[in-house]
């Protein structure tokens, strides 16, 4: 296999319109240190790139309007001529080891049933892959194993990037993507809001209804389900980079999104980061986004926070049935206990300060076998006090 003789490959960097933002406060300890530059441009310099821009306006309304034929040049190509996609186009995870070998397997048993889609540029002699990454990687290894034509040279789809638009072409690695694999959390957010951002910049999709039905149909969701994500859009540009770059999670996400912009940043420059995915602490410094939310009262609440301990937390036990009887009288002379001297303070919903929780479906073995008494079992998950002590 022949070196690529590029000194800097289209796959090394973001390439195009970055969707995803890249902004941080100052005392931000993850801020890269970016030294910008400004050249001016000439009034003939201004005009090109404005007639430029109208072409690629046109491309990409004609490309989501009239849609576009991936069909039209199938071509045997050199898998060495194959690159990866721009860091910023493509994000989904590699197979595993094991699914790689069964994806080998596969095209050696029955062949390749997909083909793979290229990106083909104009004065380059290699082809971004837009769809089929890990089948190229599984042709590579048996290539290696095996030198094989059907291996080194498989049937793809090309597609020219002078015709065909980046959002668009952008918007078809979402789609393909999501349907054949097992996307993580943190990806498929960024799905979502990329995909939400493309279509946002087309002009048959500007009304936010329809963009959101469409994103519904897309990721098989709930049009509900799709606005709790898009609910993140009110996130500024700081507080979405950090989301993106998993420094905070979903959860911490969310509660940034009950206050506006500016109050986000400013909790953000005032914040130390070692306790922003802090729950309990983030919960009271954001509280629950009504009224102004003013920097004397942000850093007011930032430092009470310090001294806030968490309110409840969980124990995972596994026992042994042996153990069972004693268990259950153990949880429920604390139930009773909880409820005798926190019922005053925390009302008469046991659940609040005593919540035991168990798999009901293994239980009801135990209860057939009458190992444990089922009317002990329910006064467990009792949520009234009277409930609790009756006989």
């Amino acid at each position: 296999m022949r070196k690529n003789k590029y000194v800097q490959d289209i796959n090394e960097n973001p390439f195009g319109e970055d969707l995803i933002p890249g902004c941080y406060v100052n005392n931000d300890p993850g801020k890269p240190k970016i030294e910008a530059f400004y050249f001016p441009q000439s009034v003939e310099q201004l005009e090109q790139a404005r007639i430029v821009e109208q072409k690629i306006q046109e491309r990409r309304t004609r490309n989501f309007i009239e849609g576009v034929n991936i069909f039209e040049d199938v071509q045997k190509i050199d898998i060495d001529l194959m690159q990866d996609a721009p860091t910023n186009w493509t994000y989904f995870p590699l197979p595993n080891q094991a699914q790689l070998i069964s994806l080998m397997n596969s095209i050696e048993n029955i062949g390749l049933i997909n083909p793979i889609i290229l990106l083909k540029h104009p004065n380059y002699d290699y082809y971004t892959i837009l769809e089929g990454k890990s089948r190229v990687l599984a042709l590579k290894s048996l290539y290696q194993r095996n030198h094989l034509d059907k291996y080194r040279y498989p049937l793809c789809c090309i597609l020219d990037s002078e015709k065909v638009d980046e959002f668009y072409l952008r918007s078809m690695i979402l789609d393909l993507n999501f349907k054949y694999r097992d996307i993580p959390q943190d990806v498929f957010i960024r799905m979502i809001l990329d995909r939400h951002a493309l279509l946002k910049k087309s002009k048959k999709f500007r009304k936010e209804s329809n963009v959101a039905e469409l994103l519904a149909e897309e990721f098989l969701m709930s049009t509900s389900s799709i606005y709790n994500y898009l609910v993140l859009e009110k996130l500024s540009e700081e507080v979405k980079t950090l989301l993106y770059e998993k420094r905070i999670n979903l959860q911490i996400a969310r509660l940034f999104a009950k206050v506006n912009p500016v109050a986000q940043k400013m909790i953000l420059e005032n914040i130390d980061f070692k306790e922003i995915n802090c729950l309990h602490r983030m919960k009271f410094i954001i509280g629950d986004g009504t009224g102004d939310v003013t920097l004397e009262k942000i850093k007011g609440n930032i430092k009470t926070s310090k001294d806030l301990l968490p309110e409840k937390i969980s124990f995972n036990v596994t026992i042994n049935k042996r153990l069972l009887g004693k268990t259950l009288e153990t949880l429920m002379d604390l139930k009773k206990y909880a409820s005798l001297n926190l019922s005053g303070i925390m009302g008469d919903n046991a659940n609040r300060f005593c919540k035991i929780t168990f798999d009901q479906n293994i239980m009801k073995y135990y209860i057939e076998k009458n190992l444990v008494d089922e009317k002990a079992v329910k006064k467990l998950t009792a949520t009234k006090i009277q409930e609790i002590f009756s006989k």
